[in-house]
Parts: C-alpha cells; sequence; structure tokens
C-alpha cells in the first residue's frame, strides 16, 4: 500500500455518525456513481484521520510503557540501595545499643565502687579514731600479758598487718574507681559519636525513601495515564474498523453497478510481447502498464501503480485460494502457487478491483488473467496500484520484512 496506509488513525469518534448518514444517503441514490465516490473517498478521509489518531495513541501507549521500564529500573536501584542502607543503618543502632549496655554496666560498676571505697575509708577512720580513744597499756602490761617477747611482737605485727589490709583495700577500690570512671568518660564519648553516625545514616535512608515515593507518584500517573490512552487506542480501532466495513459495502455496491455495465463487454487480451518472467517468476501485470522500477515503494509488500482496470497476472502457476483482505479490499485474491517462489507459497494481490475475478478455487497458469488493478481507492490507498506481496496460509501478509525478496523478483521479472 501506499505511504497514507501506513498513516495511524486520528479522531474517529464523531466521523461514525457522519459516515452513517453519508452511507444512508449513498443507498438511497443507489445507481449513482458519483454519489458512491464521494461516499467512498469521505470514508477513506475519515479512516485515514482514524489512522492518524491511532499512531498518534500508539505512540502515547509506546512513550509511556518507555517511561514505565525507566521507573521501575530507578525504583529496583533505589530499593537496592535503600536494602544497603537500611542493612549499615541496622548495625550501627545495634553498636549503639551495645555501647549503652557497656556504659550503663561501668556507671553501675563505678557507683558500686564508689559506695565500698566510702565504707572502707569509714571503718578504717573509725579504726584510727578508737586506738586514739583507747587507754595505751604501759610497758609493764604488755610484758606482763604477754607470754614471752616474741608473743609480743607477733601482737604487735598482727595490729600492723590489719592496718596495712585496711589502707591497700582502700587504694585498690580508688584505683579501679579511677579506672571504671575513664571507661565510662570513653563509652560516653563514643556513645555520642555513635549516636551521631545513626542520624546521619537514618537520613540518608529517609532520603531514598522520599526520592522513592517520588518516583513511585510518577509510576502510578503514568500508568494510568497509559491506560486511558491504551482505552482511546482500542476504541479507534474499533470505529475505525466499522468506518472499513461501510467502505466496503460500498465498494461492493461500485462492484455490482460496473459488473452490470460492463457485463457485455470481453476481457482484457494481453499480448505476448507484455507479459516477461524470470527464474519461474512472472511479472504481475502487462509491462508496458506498469510504473517505472524507481517508483516502485515497498510496504508490507511492493507497491507499483497502474491504471484501474490493468488486468493482474499470476505470476506463477497455482490456485486461487482466498478472496478480500482486510486493508486490501474485499476483492484482493490470494494465489497459491505449486511451487514455492524463493521458500514461499502464498501471494497476495492488494488493491485488486472486481472485474476479472476467478472463483476460489480456481487453477491459473503463470501469466494467465486472474483479476485487475482496482479502478479508484480500493481497500485503504490512495488511488489505483497493486501491492505484491507474500502471504501466510490464512492469506495476511507476513510483514514487510519479505519485501526485499519481492522487489527483487519484481525487478529481475521486469528486466528480462
Amino acid at each position: 500500500m501506499h505511504s497514507s496506509r501506513r498513516q495511524l488513525i486520528r479522531a474517529a469518534g464523531a466521523t461514525l455518525t457522519a459516515s452513517v448518514i453519508a452511507l444512508a444517503a449513498v443507498f438511497a441514490s443507489a445507481g449513482s456513481p458519483v454519489a458512491h465516490a464521494a461516499s467512498a473517498g469521505s470514508l477513506q478521509q475519515q479512516i485515514s484521520a482514524g489512522q492518524s489518531q491511532i499512531s498518534s495513541l500508539a505512540g502515547a501507549v509506546s512513550a509511556a510503557n518507555g517511561r514505565l521500564a525507566q521507573l521501575n529500573g530507578s525504583i529496583a536501584a533505589l530499593q537496592g540501595q535503600i536494602a544497603k542502607i537500611q542493612a549499615d543503618l541496622d548495625a550501627k543502632r545495634a553498636e549503639l545499643l551495645k555501647l549503652r549496655g557497656e556504659l550503663t554496666a561501668a556507671r553501675t560498676r563505678l557507683a558500686q565502687l564508689e559506695a565500698f571505697e566510702a565504707h572502707a575509708e569509714s571503718v578504717l577512720s573509725q579504726e584510727l579514731i578508737n586506738s586514739y580513744e583507747s587507754d595505751r597499756p604501759d610497758i609493764v602490761t604488755v610484758v606482763l600479758e604477754s607470754t614471752g617477747f616474741q608473743d609480743l611482737l607477733e601482737r604487735l605485727a598482727f595490729v600492723q598487718r590489719i592496718r596495712n589490709q585496711d589502707v591497700q583495700i582502700i587504694s585498690q577500690v580508688r584505683s579501679a574507681r579511677r579506672a571504671v570512671a575513664a571507661q565510662a568518660t570513653r563509652l560516653g564519648a563514643l556513645e555520642q559519636r555513635q549516636q551521631i553516625i545513626t542520624t546521619q545514616v537514618l537520613g540518608e535512608r529517609n532520603t531514598l525513601y522520599r526520592a522513592k515515593v517520588s518516583l513511585v507518584v510518577q509510576q502510578i500517573a503514568v500508568s494510568r495515564a497509559k491506560a486511558a490512552k491504551a482505552g482511546q487506542l482500542a476504541n479507534a480501532r474499533g470505529q475505525v474498523a466499522a468506518l472499513q466495513q461501510q467502505l466496503a459495502k460500498i465498494q461492493t455496491a461500485q462492484a455490482v453497478a460496473q459488473t452490470g455495465s460492463s457485463s457485455g463487454q470481453s476481457s482484457p487480451s494481453v499480448s505476448a510481447g507484455q507479459t516477461v518472467s524470470s527464474g519461474g517468476f512472472t511479472f504481475p501485470m502487462p509491462k508496458g502498464d506498469a510504473s517505472p522500477p524507481g517508483t516502485w515503494s515497498p510496504d508490507q509488500g511492493v507497491d507499483i501503480s497502474a491504471p484501474g482496470g490493468t488486468p493482474e497476472l499470476a505470476v506463477c502457476s497455482g490456485t486461487i485460494v482466498l478472496h478480500g483482505i482486510g486493508g486490501f479490499g474485499p476483492w484482493a485474491p490470494v494465489l497459491h502457487c505449486d511451487n514455492p517462489i524463493d521458500g514461499y507459497s502464498y501471494v497476495y494481490y492488494g488493491h485488486a478491483g472486481p472485474a476479472n475475478q476467478l472463483p476460489v478455487g480456481t487453477h491459473v497458469g503463470a501469466g494467465q488473467v486472474m483479476s485487475e488493478v482496482g479502478p479508484g481507492i480500493v481497500g485503504i490507498s490512495t488511488g489505483p496500484h497493486l501491492e505484491l506481496g507474500f502471504a501466510d496460509s490464512s492469506g495476511s501478509p507476513i510483514g514487510s520484512q519479505t519485501a526485499g525478496t519481492m522487489m527483487s523478483l519484481l525487478q529481475a521479472a521486469y528486466a528480462a
């Protein structure tokens, strides 16, 4: 098909009612070729506008899909960063709790040592007071009460040891208290520093969370916009399909009128000099009626301009298996070749007209007339031309990936 077939759809909404009215007018004035042509042209314009809208909506849906993919990737990346920072935050919180536990234990130990030190000092002070307040025995009393000089020395040494031990205990307690106090001070400083670090990490995590929330909000908005565009796209496609059905009815009515007016005429003949072939592939129309190869354009198949009514020839020997392909008109034939052409067995003739049609099931030879180029706008097109391409077994075009192969076959046959 020509470039208008590749335009995708714009605003078929309000035009559907107008097209129905136009169609009613057509049937009311049956037998008027001018009325049929005007209605077909109007419907074709509406279909083209609808195709432009479909193109725009399909582009919007595609863009939304791309944006959603970007957002999903960004959200996934942020979630990975959040997971890492959360693990770091959990570790730092655990370290902070550990430091707080150690600090509490150190402070408790410090309080115990301070209490023990105070008690020991109190006991030692009381012993000193008691020793000064008691009567000092004279030497005679000490000598008389002692069993001997050795006993006297032992008594004096025992008293001295008790006093020295009390002093040593107090000294050890004071040393331990200073060590615990230093530990408590160090742990307190560590706790403050760990609290600052934990707060910083928490801030980083919250910043990432806010960024993620922003992306999720965008994701929701894009998803809603995509759903709205997808709904509009489905609606536009349905409306265009309805318009195409109406156009097919008008084209059928035109074909009936043309068939009636030309029933007394004979089918066109093709001279032997106008039929050319190469490598088992026959050019699909008389060579003299086809536009030059430089004007051919690839589509799903290959577009070749030719006057309306130009005979269409079988490119191979085979069987006609179908008439009518969506977008190509109700008379477009599909030919099943007896022998595959470059691996493809089915060939479609897009935008064919109603004349010279052979029934489905007819076997034709290569170069035999089997249809004609449509006399005007047939299917979705801008004027008389043939689109020749490869189809699958259902008659649907395989696609633009086969257009290069068909172009090479056509050029070789044309040059033969």
